[in-house]
């Protein structure tokens, strides 16, 4: 009997270690910092939300770098550059690596490319890529992984790296990931953030003016307008967020409510309609939600008014997933 059990765990063990084809399964690791992590002031996390260009949740992170000085930025790992996009509004580069069939990160916002970064090029773990402009703010770095396929209700609307996206810091070696979670300020779990927050029959998520067209770019800057999430802070994973791109009074938005809550988990059908003192800081604003169907509902703010002045629509906008 003893044989057997030992077999039987073997084969589970192998299983484990292989894809679906029974091939190896691919291993990704960040062995190095793409920079110095002494120029690193904040490692933020995925999940940032900035109206109209980031009204949905980021996909990537940043490093917001010290300083003023330019600081050179390496490849985390080896592979074969897929695409060098210049930013024409930042003037800058986003730099695309296919590390395998199953991964492909970039670095974002990347300036003074050498003139060997280019499409086909194949690197190192350690080449140089350019260098990142502390006056740029952040530069990004994100990770496709081809065998994640997080939950948004309508996939349709959303761009590759998107669907697929993947938490950077996991990927990090031990000693360097332990480094940059000092410097990464969220509160909660995952540590590194999270974008999908859709519950489907339920507010929680991204949704979308009714009319927007069903491409990918509708959840692109290019829609950042038609967009509007119920989510959570990047940095504090129990504070409720509502963000909104525009068409809204008041927009473009990203407010926390009064009280936290209602939980937009919470918020169905059944839940009738409901207020939300937006805290704006400046202004009482007051936003009234209800969901008409599971993936539709109406929404209107009222500037300049506590949420005992209003309880009925007057102008709702309609947005659907």
């Amino acid at each position: 009997m003893k044989p057997l059990i030992i077999l039987t765990f073997s084969a589970f063990v192998l299983s484990c270690c292989n894809d679906d084809d029974g091939q190896p399964a691919e291993k990704l690791v960040f062995s190095i910092c793409p920079v110095d992590t002494s120029a690193i002031g904040e490692a933020s996390p995925l999940g940032n939300i900035n109206p109209p260009g980031h009204t949905l949740p980021s996909d990537h992170i940043g490093f917001y770098l010290k300083g003023d000085a330019p600081v050179p930025v390496y490849s985390m790992a080896g592979g074969t550059i897929r695409s060098v996009f210049y930013n024409e509004w930042s003037d800058d580069n986003r730099i695309e690596i296919n590390h395998s069939e199953q991964y492909m990160f970039y670095l974002d916002h990347i300036s003074n490319l050498p003139s060997t970064v280019v499409t086909g090029k194949k690197l190192e773990t350690g080449d140089l890529l350019g260098y990142a402009l502390p006056e740029h703010g952040a530069f990004d770095i994100g990770l496709m992984n081809k065998k994640i396929n997080h939950h948004f209700i309508i996939p349709e609307r959303y761009h590759e790296l998107t669907l697929y996206h993947d938490d950077p810091y996991l990927y990090f070696t031990d000693s360097i990931r332990a480094i940059l979670e000092v410097k990464n300020p969220r509160i909660g779990e995952p540590k590194g953030g999270k974008v999908d927050y859709d519950i489907d029959g339920t507010l929680s998520g991204n949704w979308f003016l009714e009319g927007t067209p069903l491409v990918w770019e509708a959840a692109s800057f290019l829609y950042g307008e038609n967009q509007l999430a119920f989510v959570y802070n990047m940095y504090n994973a129990s504070t409720v967020m509502i963000s909104c791109g525009g068409t809204l009074q008041g927009a473009p938005f990203a407010y926390s409510v009064n009280g936290n809550g209602p939980d937009p988990a919470s918020v169905t059908m059944n839940s009738g309609i409901i207020v939300y003192a937006l805290n704006s800081y400046t202004k009482n604003s007051t936003m009234l939600v209800e969901m008409l169907e599971d993936r539709k509902i109406r929404v209107q703010v009222f500037d300049f008014r506590d949420t005992s002045e209003v309880s009925s629509f007057t102008n709702a906008r309609i947005y659907v997933r």
